[in-house]
């Protein structure tokens, strides 16, 4: 290497690291014009490319210095942080066992490959490459916080809170670690835990945006109104692209009866990125929109996996929740005997299996939530527990079973008539078929305002003479607490012919 190169990339590195991204660059660009196949330049040129979010770029960069020297351990780490941000996930894994090929006690190759192999869902095999990272360098705080966040998402709160403890102490000032702690708290339903995380990520980081938008959440959460629109009104202030604040800003408006400025916070949340599906839902349940055939299903997915862990609870405590109780007094009633096989579609974590399982030999669960059949698995109730879509499962399935409970699903379908039929025909001939829907009066059915379908008797008869079902019961009960008010609903048992 000539003495010119050498003090140009000496001058080049300085800057990079101090951030001056621009002087470094065009230092760098210096050194290509003396040497266009200059190693290090063509690195570096791609890795300001890849802080600026030029992916692309970096990668033609990248593609250059591999064309020098293919024996860089660096080089193919930075390349694999590339493709992992562009979601080429197989590829950028494909990169980091090659770094770690070359350079075996690479302790950021071993935490990145964890990150992306958190991407592809392998969660113990990301697990066991931190804890490399870990045995390499015991006090490499990244490895503690990308690991709690592994643990995190597979539901391991308390082990996820005890990584960020530990990191914390070598990393005291980061206010990320505090915002991690949040959220284990708040998925543990352990409100006050979360706020003062949360509060503690925001004295370091004031303008930590997401911070802001859970503890809005908590505070709706909590009924206090004001201070939830506040907290949505701050983090939209710092990041005014924060889709998920302007969503929680509108679910706050609305729950303040002020259904133009929550349908118009929608809008502007579906503009910055939220599923238009799910914007749709959001305007039709506040009559800003036509009035979908059901529920979008990633919009139920991801309302039971957010609500897994404290499902229960919230239910009977709080709502005083009775679907569970009122279909098996039903059944009981017309059931005189246990059955071979049974199906609870939209199982949830199993409130229905208990009963169910009682009455059945075989008992089936299917629900699309993976964190609700993550809570039913360990009830040890079911023989077999499918995560699907309901209407897909039906078209797959080709079991027929003796009975069919579905508590409290309908609530996210409007139009049900090819659900039946699609139940009956996985129905024995004098199977029964028992579910629950929430009453209204006019129509055939309506999305109320909390995001949920209710359904007339009306509507129901109809579809019983059309499909020539048998109505064995169909009797008014209240089902739960919303408010001041109890819920009014249908509770079902219907007999295929």
């Amino acid at each position: 290497m000539s003495t010119v190169i050498a003090n140009l990339l000496h001058r080049a590195i300085d800057l990079h690291q101090q951030g001056q991204l621009s002087a470094a660059e065009d230092l760098y660009v210096q050194v290509l014009q003396i040497d266009a196949r200059q190693f290090d330049a063509l690195h570096l040129i791609g890795v300001i490319a890849q802080q600026r979010g030029d992916f692309q770029s970096a990668l033609n960069f990248f593609g250059k210095a591999l064309a020098v020297d293919t024996q860089q351990a660096k080089l193919h780490c930075n390349l694999g942080a590339c493709l992992h941000q562009l979601e080429r996930h197989t590829e950028a894994l494909s990169c980091y066992e090659l770094a770690l090929q070359l350079q075996e006690d690479y302790v950021l190759a071993w935490i990145n490959r964890g990150n992306v192999l958190r991407s592809l869902d392998r969660f113990e095999e990301a697990i066991l490459s931190y804890e490399k990272a870990m045995d390499l360098q015991i006090d490499e705080a990244e490895a503690y916080y990308q690991r709690g966040l592994t643990l995190q998402t597979m539901g391991l709160h308390e082990d996820a809170l005890l990584d960020f403890e530990d990191g914390m102490r070598w990393r005291p000032n980061e206010g990320r670690w505090h915002f991690a702690r949040g959220v284990s708290y708040q998925q543990q339903g352990m409100k006050e835990d979360a706020q003062q995380a949360y509060l503690a990520c925001l004295q370091l980081e004031p303008q930590y945006a997401p911070a802001h938008c859970n503890l809005a959440i908590i505070a709706k959460q909590l009924g206090h109104l004001e201070q939830a629109l506040s907290h949505c009104e701050y983090a939209i202030a710092i990041n005014d692209r924060f889709a998920g604040a302007y969503l929680q800003h509108g679910h706050v408006l609305k729950l303040m009866h002020r259904p133009q400025d929550a349908a118009s916070a929608y809008r502007t949340a579906g503009e910055c990125g939220i599923d238009t599906k799910h914007i749709a839902f959001l305007l039709a349940s506040l009559g800003q929109a036509e009035v979908p055939e059901a529920a979008p299903s990633a919009y139920v997915r991801d309302l039971f996996d957010q609500y897994a862990r404290h499902f229960d609870t919230h239910l009977q405590q709080q709502l005083q929740y009775q679907i569970p109780q009122l279909l098996e007094a039903a059944i009981d009633r017309h059931l005189p005997q246990p059955v071979s096989t049974s199906l609870d579609l939209g199982c949830g974590t199993g409130l229905c299996g208990q009963f169910l399982k009682a009455s059945s030999q075989q008992l089936t669960g299917v629900d699309i939530s993976p964190a609700m059949l993550e809570r039913a698995a360990q009830l040890s109730l079911y023989d077999r527990l499918v995560c699907a879509d309901i209407q897909e499962f039906l078209k797959q399935e080709t079991t027929r079973f003796d009975l069919i409970v579905m508590a409290d699903v309908l609530v996210y379908f409007g139009k049900l008539d090819g659900l039946l039929a699609s139940c009956a025909t996985h129905l024995n001939s004098g199977a029964l078929f028992a579910f629950s829907v929430e009453k209204c009066e006019e129509g055939e059915y309506q999305l109320q305002h909390s995001q949920r379908f209710a359904h007339s008797s009306a509507y129901l008869e109809s579809i019983a003479l059309a499909q020539g079902w048998r109505i064995l019961e169909m009797r008014q009960q209240e089902s739960r607490r919303e408010g001041e008010q109890m819920v009014q609903a249908l509770v079902c048992v219907w007999q295929k012919p």
